[in-house]
């Protein structure tokens, strides 16, 4: 792979200032655009696991070897509220495939199709009875809700996939169920308010063709094996959908009813679906370019990302493509000289990763982003001010 700097990435970095935006020419791709044919041959279904999780104030990641790691500030899994920069093993956690990090809880996945969660479980998101953290006179102790080692939650078996809201947890099995718990209205089909919680695992939504759950902050999807998504989301843009039009196929808001999904991810304002064809399309907020489509419109229904196609991988406004390059946008991700206006959230433009190592997988979350490579480094993609630093800093955890 070969990358060209941007000096505006250096700016960042290193404090440079040029009025020179230099864009990579790769073979007979075009200035600033990446390959817009559609496969040949239609990507699989994306049912990968999820081996890197970031949430508010902390990370968690699995190893190749099963065995998993956290750092940061907060519960870190390790029997006590701690601040920590060195990732470390969790004891005893060992046979891992995947984690999920919801506001100041996390979910593992066992390869055995167990569960494992820890954390903070004031609204129920852990799936059952914290051990407590106990406070106040001796003589008449109270617990706060919390786990500050893993623990396993009871009942749930042969889940295939995970997936973390800010207080509510989801798992799916292999008959196709998908359990909940915790607090979320809509998404649970709580009926009543916010103070209505499922402590306990509770089938929410059963489709046997479903092979991925997706959560973020409040919202939640699921993928099924014949490319098609069902999400649990305010879709409108004036939030005329009520809780009673959910699940909402994906399939109702694309430009084309003959679009299968490969994968599907969230933000807080947007669905990204990468399709089967190679291509992208986003739906929702547009106030920063988060759709990718050269406008600030919001839009509620899906729109194509412009000028890039071939993308295997994609992680919110971050996409990957079959020739190693990364493509981000909206929010600010750099700024133009050229463009006297600085509207350069309009389009994606490839970043430059300044490396020719092959990208294994990516990440972007509310708080940064991450990069991990084939040797098994990881390189974490950090906010400083108002931009996201397109050039990854290497992380101390590496995934294998």
């Amino acid at each position: 792979m070969r990358y060209l700097a941007y000096c505006l990435s250096a700016l960042l970095l290193s404090g440079c200032i040029s009025s020179v935006y230099e864009v990579p020419v790769v073979g007979n791709v075009v200035v600033g655009q990446g390959d817009t044919r559609p496969f040949e041959q239609p990507l699989p279904i994306n049912t990968q696991p999820k081996r890197l999780a970031l949430g508010h104030s902390f990370a968690v990641g699995v190893k190749e070897d099963g065995t998993v790691w956290s750092w940061g500030y907060g519960m870190l899994g390790l029997g006590k509220f701690e601040s920590r920069p060195t990732p470390q093993a969790i004891p005893n956690m060992t046979d891992f495939v995947e984690v999920a990090v919801g506001g100041e809880h996390v979910l593992a996945l066992r390869k055995d199709g167990t569960v494992w969660s820890w954390g903070d479980n004031k609204k129920g998101q852990l799936g059952y009875q914290a051990d407590g953290l106990p406070y106040g006179d001796p003589a008449n102790l109270k617990y706060d809700q919390q786990q500050r080692t893993p623990k396993q939650i009871p009942d749930l078996k042969e889940v295939v996939s995970i997936g973390a809201g800010d207080n509510f947890s989801l798992a799916l099995d292999k008959q196709g169920r998908v359990w909940g718990w915790g607090n979320n209205a809509h998404i649970l089909n709580n009926v009543k308010n916010d103070e209505d919680i499922k402590r306990m695992p509770t089938v929410i939504y059963k489709n046997e063709q479903a092979v991925k759950v997706i959560a973020t902050s409040f919202d939640s999807a699921v993928l099924t094996k014949d490319g098609h998504g069902f999400v649990w989301k305010y879709l409108s843009i004036d939030g005329s959908i009520s809780k009673s039009d959910m699940p909402v196929s994906i399939s109702t808001l694309l430009p084309n009813s003959k679009i299968t999904i490969s994968d599907i991810a969230l933000s807080h304002s947007n669905i990204y679906i990468l399709a089967r064809d190679g291509f992208v399309y986003a739906q929702g907020e547009n106030v920063s370019g988060e759709l990718g489509d050269g406008t600030f419109n919001s839009k509620k229904e899906f729109v194509k990302v412009k000028n890039i196609g071939h993308i295997t991988q994609i992680s919110r406004s971050l996409a990957l493509d079959d020739k190693g390059r990364l493509w981000q946008w909206g929010g600010g991700v750099y700024a133009r000289p050229d463009l006297a206006n600085m509207n350069s959230s309009r389009e994606p433009y490839p970043i430059n990763i300044l490396t020719d190592k092959n990208i294994t997988f990516i990440l972007r979350g509310n708080y940064g982003g991450a990069i991990g490579f084939s040797n098994g480094e990881v390189g974490m993609m950090l906010k400083k001010s108002t931009l996201t630093i397109s050039k990854p800093e290497k992380s101390l955890w590496t995934w294998k």
